[in-house]
C-alpha cells in the first residue's frame, strides 16, 4: 500500500523526478522507491512514434491525474474558442485581432530586447514602415510568417509548410538550402554536453523531422498535447541555423489551428514561451533527454498553455467591455430621432397592440398586431454558474464523466431538445464519442431519449438534488 501511495504521489499529485523524491522524502537511497514509482506509470505510458537523437522512442505517461490536466486545458481551449469566435465574427473582427497582434510581437520584442511602441508594432501590421533596421526586421518577418500559419491551415503540416515558414522568418522569396549543415559548436551551446544534446547532429535531422509530420497527422493525442509535442521536438533537433524558437511557436499554433480552432490558435499569444519559464523549460527538456519520458515537459507545458488561453479570454473580456462602453458613449451622443429598430420590442408591441384596441370599432374585420411567438425570455446559466453546476455534478455522481458534466451543465433547460451533434460541437470530438456520451448520460437518467423521424433527441430530466 504505502509503495503504491508513493506512486500515485509522485506521478498523479506531482510528476515528480528522481531527485525530487531524494528530497521530499529527505533520503538519498531511493531506487528500490524508484523502481516502484517507474512500475506504477508503466501501466499508463504511451509511446509516441518519434524518437530521441539515439533511437529512443518517446514515452508519455497518460495517468488519471495528468489525463484530467490534458482535458481541462482541452476544455479551456473549447472555451476560448467560442469566446473568440464571438468577437471574430462581429464588427469588431479587424480591431481586436489588431490588438492580439500587437501583444503577439510585443512577446517577440521582449526576446529581441527591442525598444518598441504599440504605434510602432501597429505599422509594422499594417504595413507602414518601408525601413526598418536590421535589428528590427524580425519583427515584419515574424508577422509575416504568422499571416501564413493563419491563411494556411488547410495545407497540410509537412516539410513544404515548414519551409514556407522558414523562407518568411529569414525574409527570402526561394530557400538556398533548409535543414542546418553545420554541427551546433558554439562555446556556450556545444553538441553534446554529458549525453545532453543541445541539438540533433546534422545527419539526423532530416529524419527525425519525417517523423515529427508522421506524428502530427497520425498521432490520436489530444489537440493540446500534440501541439506541445510539437514544440518540443522542434526545440530539441534545431533543424534550422537560427529562429528555432520562433519557428517551434509558430508550428505549435499550426498544428492547434489544423484541428479546428483555427485562427484563434494564432492570435493565442503562445510567444510567451520565448521570453518567460525559461529556466523551468530547460529543466524539463533536459529531463526528458535523460529518461525518455516527454510526459515531464507536457505537464510544464500545459500550466503555460493554460495561462495563455486565460489571457486571451481576458483580453477578450476587456476588448468587450470596451467596445459597449464606446458604442454606449457614442450612443449618448447621438441624437434622439435614430433609424428604426428592424424589429420592435415585445413591451412595444403589446402597448401598440393595447392603444389600437381601445380605439378601433370592435368588428368582424380587425387589423392584426404583429405580436412575437413568445413572451418570455427562455432561462439559461451563465458560464459562472454552469461551472459550478458542473463542479456539484461531478462531486455528486463520480459515475459522470468530466466532458458529460461539462455538457449538461450547459444543456439542461427543460423541454428542450438537444442532439449528438450539439454534444460533438461543444465539446469538439469525435461523433462516436459524442454519441457514447449522451447514450451514457441517458442510462444514468439526465437525458429521456426520443426519436423524430431519422434523428435521435435527447430531453432533460427533471431531477431532484440526491437524484
Amino acid at each position: 500500500m504505502v509503495t503504491k501511495d508513493l506512486g500515485v504521489r509522485f506521478t498523479e499529485e506531482k510528476y515528480a523526478t528522481k531527485i525530487e523524491v531524494q528530497k521530499d522524502l529527505q533520503i538519498s537511497l531511493v531506487d528500490n522507491i524508484w523502481s516502484n514509482i517507474l512500475a506504477y506509470r508503466n501501466n499508463f505510458n504511451r509511446s509516441l512514434i518519434i524518437r530521441s537523437i539515439e533511437g529512443n522512442q518517446l514515452n508519455f505517461c497518460y495517468s488519471p491525474g495528468i489525463s484530467d490536466n490534458v482535458n481541462q486545458v482541452d476544455f479551456k481551449i473549447i472555451r476560448l474558442l467560442g469566446e473568440a469566435g464571438r468577437i471574430l465574427n462581429s464588427n469588431d473582427a479587424k480591431s481586436f485581432k489588431l490588438n492580439s497582434y500587437i501583444n503577439n510581437l510585443r512577446y517577440l520584442s521582449k526576446e529581441y530586447k527591442l525598444d518598441v511602441t504599440d504605434s510602432y508594432l501597429r505599422s509594422i501590421i499594417n504595413g507602414d514602415l518601408k525601413d526598418i533596421s536590421n535589428s528590427y526586421k524580425i519583427l515584419p518577418s515574424y508577422f509575416n510568417a504568422l499571416q501564413y500559419v493563419e491563411k494556411a491551415y488547410v495545407n497540410p503540416v509537412n516539410e513544404d509548410f515548414l519551409a514556407e515558414i522558414y523562407s518568411r522568418i529569414i525574409d527570402t522569396d526561394e530557400l538556398v538550402s533548409f535543414y542546418r549543415t553545420t554541427e551546433d559548436r558554439s562555446k556556450d551551446n556545444r553538441v553534446l554536453i554529458d549525453r545532453i544534446y543541445t541539438a540533433a547532429p546534422t545527419g539526423a535531422i532530416e529524419g527525425m523531422m519525417d517523423s515529427l509530420f508522421d506524428f502530427i497527422e497520425k498521432s490520436t493525442l489530444s489537440l493540446v498535447t500534440k501541439a506541445i509535442v510539437t514544440y518540443y521536438y522542434i526545440n530539441y533537433v534545431k533543424p534550422f541555423p537560427s529562429y528555432n524558437d520562433e519557428i517551434a511557436v509558430l508550428m505549435m499554433k499550426a498544428v492547434l489551428a489544423h484541428n479546428d480552432i483555427g485562427q484563434t490558435a494564432v492570435l493565442m499569444p503562445l510567444e510567451k514561451f520565448l521570453v518567460e519559464y525559461l529556466e523551468e523549460n530547460a529543466k524539463n527538456c533536459v529531463e526528458v533527454q535523460k529518461t525518455s519520458d516527454i510526459t515531464y515537459f507536457i505537464n510544464f507545458a500545459l500550466r503555460v498553455v493554460s495561462g495563455v488561453a486565460q489571457d486571451l479570454l481576458d483580453q477578450i473580456a476587456a476588448f468587450s467591455v470596451q467596445v459597449i462602453r464606446n458604442d454606449y458613449y457614442r450612443l449618448d451622443d447621438e441624437p434622439e430621432e435614430v433609424k428604426p429598430q428592424e424589429e420592435p420590442q415585445q413591451q412595444e408591441l403589446e402597448e401598440n397592440a393595447e392603444e389600437i384596441e381601445s380605439t378601433r370599432p370592435q368588428t368582424q374585420a380587425q387589423v392584426e398586431v404583429p405580436q412575437l411567438a413568445v413572451a418570455y425570455i427562455p432561462p439559461i446559466l451563465d458560464e459562472k454558474e454552469a461551472t459550478r453546476l458542473e463542479q456539484d455534478l461531478l462531486e455528486s455522481d463520480p459515475s459522470l464523466k468530466k466532458g458529460e458534466a461539462h455538457f449538461y451543465a450547459r444543456h439542461c433547460t427543460m423541454n428542450k431538445r438537444y442532439t449528438i451533434a450539439q454534444y460533438k460541437k461543444s465539446l469538439g470530438c469525435a461523433y462516436e464519442t459524442a454519441r457514447t456520451s449522451m447514450e451514457h448520460l441517458v442510462t444514468l437518467g439526465y437525458y429521456r431519449k426520443e426519436q423524430i423521424k431519422n434523428k435521435f433527441i435527447y430531453t432533460p430530466v427533471l431531477r431532484r438534488k440526491g437524484e
